[in-house]
């Protein structure tokens, strides 16, 4: 697994760098600001959904499969915002993990910034997914993230006047794939191992009986 986490680590670092500047690149064909990407969005009223939270790796999951206990009140869920599928949240912790991406349909946080493409034909959200989550991304935001403690807020505002640099559509597709079969790969592995140490703890348990 380790392996597999280097290699993906290393291909991060080769496909996302924001500081390139290189037409003749095909990686980094594209520059422009992220205004011209992404657009923020609030919808609410939607508190007969799943609540969603942010985690640091896994992206938008369940909150009631965190294995912390939140606790809210349902009258406070009108307020909560709509996420959907393909959409991506800026949240507290986003200047340590990046921006979290969601696959599911759900209710966040209020104080959950909600973005999404202005057109999803022209890009790959795995593509996009992993470069936000990327080494090079989170270094990038560091020129928009204030405060000094534990859950540091990053302006969307100044996310949106930031450069981004992307290959074309096909390009993406390619990345995004490749990722997506290490990931799958990782977890694979991931499930090896636990499945292993459950063994061996069965083993050290009944060994002596």
């Amino acid at each position: 697994m380790e392996n597999y986490l280097l290699i993906k680590k290393k291909l991060s670092n080769i496909f996302f760098n924001d500081r390139i500047v290189n037409k003749n690149d095909l990686l980094f064909e594209h520059r422009v600001k992220a205004n011209q990407l992404f657009i923020s969005y609030s919808k609410k009223g939607f508190s007969h959904l799943p609540v969603l939270s942010a985690s640091q790796d896994k992206g938008m999951i369940f909150r009631k499969d965190e294995s912390k206990n939140i606790l809210y009140t349902h009258d406070n869920l009108t307020n909560y915002k709509l996420v959907e599928p393909d959409n991506f949240v800026v949240h507290l912790r986003s200047f340590q993990a990046g921006f979290a991406y969601s696959d599911k349909t759900g209710i966040a946080s209020p104080a959950y910034t909600i973005f999404k493409f202005k057109n999803n034909v022209a890009y790959n959200s795995v593509y996009w997914k992993e470069k936000f989550k990327s080494y090079n991304f989170i270094q990038l935001l560091k020129k928009i993230t204030y405060g000094v403690r534990d859950g540091r807020s990053i302006s969307f505002s100044d996310f949106l006047s930031l450069y981004l640099t992307f290959p074309d559509i096909k390009l993406q597709n390619k990345i995004g794939n490749v990722l997506s079969k290490l990931d799958t790969q990782i977890s694979d592995q991931k499930e090896i191992i636990k499945k292993l140490e459950n063994i061996k703890q069965f083993l050290l348990q009944n060994m002596f009986i």
